[in-house]
């Protein structure tokens, strides 16, 4: 009997240990999601006129140009191209200080639990939409446009766009710090000042360092790009040497951007796992 009972046991547990099927509903929404997607991926490539196919076929031109043109990579221009590297990491860095300083005051102003008029909030949570969902570039063209090429082009653009993205941030950390705190300390009387220097910052504290950490791995990245516009910084120097047909010289470039992001992104997130312990 026991030996039965065991078996029955074994067999129960087994049976609830299985999972379970996914449901008819659940399948045919994948499937329907699936063909849409066929759908949509092969009106596009029509629209486009972009042939994958065609594609994948040409790609021995694309390595036979860059084994014949990029490398080896050339290392006669190092003290230039450290100097453009390095410029690159202060303009991120300077955009990212000062926004997060923009985004601090701003996000005091935008959150409910702190100022109480919703016309202020709207103000700064519309102000913030309209900065961070203009791209970066657009904003160093129009800025190029205005100023000239150098690096301060390349500041203002990214101070605007992060600036915006913090806001927005910083304002939903401070309204999820409010929701857990802001009502116990107002009800045992606990002043507005009091409650914001001593509860609500040093709980949002851990959240605007994250956050501040990752906008400067994404400055890194953005003021790449926005070097080749005219910006400064390694992007200008890598799109001189494109235009100068000096592949060797820009192949070097691009490896210096790539170490450069990853060594910022390996550090960065290092740091916010040491935060958010």
């Amino acid at each position: 009997m026991t030996d039965l009972r065991g078996t029955e046991l074994v067999k129960e547990s087994g049976t609830a240990g299985k999972m379970r099927l996914a449901s008819r509903e659940s399948l045919r929404a994948s499937v329907v999601f699936l063909i849409v997607l066929l759908l949509l991926f092969g009106l596009s490539t029509g629209f486009t006129r972009f042939n994958p196919v065609a594609v994948l076929f040409s790609q021995g031109e694309f390595w036979n140009f860059i084994f014949a043109d990029f490398v080896p990579p050339s290392m006669g221009r190092l003290e230039s191209l450290f100097r453009a590297v390095m410029q690159t990491a202060y303009m991120a860095l300077a955009a990212t200080g000062i926004s997060a300083i923009a985004a601090f005051f701003l996000s005091f102003l935008g959150t409910p639990a702190i100022t109480r008029s919703v016309l202020i909030n709207s103000a700064v949570r519309t102000f913030a939409s309209i900065l961070r969902n203009i791209p970066t570039l657009v904003w160093a063209f129009i800025l190029v446009a205005a100023f000239g090429i150098g690096t301060v082009v390349g500041v203002l653009s990214l101070i605007i766009g992060t600036t915006g993205y913090l806001t927005r941030f910083f304002i939903e950390i401070l309204d999820e710090a409010a929701e857990e705190t802001m009502e116990p300390l107002l009800a045992a009387g606990a002043p507005m000042p009091s409650i914001v220097t001593q509860s609500l910052l040093p709980g949002a504290m851990p959240g605007f360092i994250a956050w501040i950490l990752y906008c400067v791995e994404l400055n890194i990245r953005a003021s790449t790009i926005l070097g080749m516009v005219g910006a400064g910084g390694i992007g200008l120097l890598l799109m001189g040497y494109i235009k100068q047909f000096n592949y060797a010289a820009a192949s070097t470039a691009i490896i210096a951007v790539a170490i450069i992001i990853i060594g910022v992104n390996l550090l960065t997130n290092y740091l916010r796992k040491l935060i958010m312990r």
